[in-house]
């Protein structure tokens, strides 16, 4: 409410505090009980999923071309490589037909967008990334609270429900 921000304008604290903790736990909870940690930015949380991940110089990252600069250019900022794969043109979300001949020896992580609130499909997305033994960081922002196949964002994988 109106109130709430009020209070929070008036309490000093705007970027951590009770109120973040309070967030923090309600989502943690929405999240099945999984730690959660809000950050000023979604730019900010995929650079530290890319760190957790080990994505580093000499790696690469297979994202989508569809989004926000922000995807591609954490994963320069890491000093790895982008390998765009195009998307599929029925949901605008990654091709995951696709994805496999991309990957390389150096491929390290997938990094897909769920564009427009239509997350992408996490069974084949897994399925990819287990057998080709790779992290997935979910950029998940434009789909927080979205359910497809039973896979609730921010609940699906090791780095999942990375909000950007």
């Amino acid at each position: 409410t109106a109130q709430d921000v009020a209070d929070v304008l008036r309490s000093g604290w705007i970027t951590s505090g009770p109120k973040v903790l309070e967030f923090e736990a309600c989502l943690s909870e929405y999240c099945g009980g999984r730690p959660v940690r809000a950050l000023a930015s979604g730019t900010g949380a995929l650079e530290i999923a890319l760190a957790v991940a080990g994505v580093g110089a000499g790696d690469e990252v297979i994202t989508t071309p569809l989004s926000w600069v922000a995807t591609a250019n954490v994963v320069l900022r890491a000093g790895a490589r982008v390998v765009f794969v195009d998307v599929d043109p029925a949901t605008r979300n990654i091709d995951l037909g696709r994805v496999e001949q991309a990957i390389t020896p150096r491929t390290r992580a997938l990094l897909p967008v769920d564009l427009a609130g239509l997350p992408v499909d996490r069974d084949r997305l897994y399925d990819i990334a287990r057998r080709h033994r790779l992290r997935v960081i979910e950029d998940a922002a434009q789909s927080m609270g979205a359910n497809v196949q039973g896979w609730g964002d921010g609940n699906s994988g090791p780095l999942s429900g990375v909000l950007s």
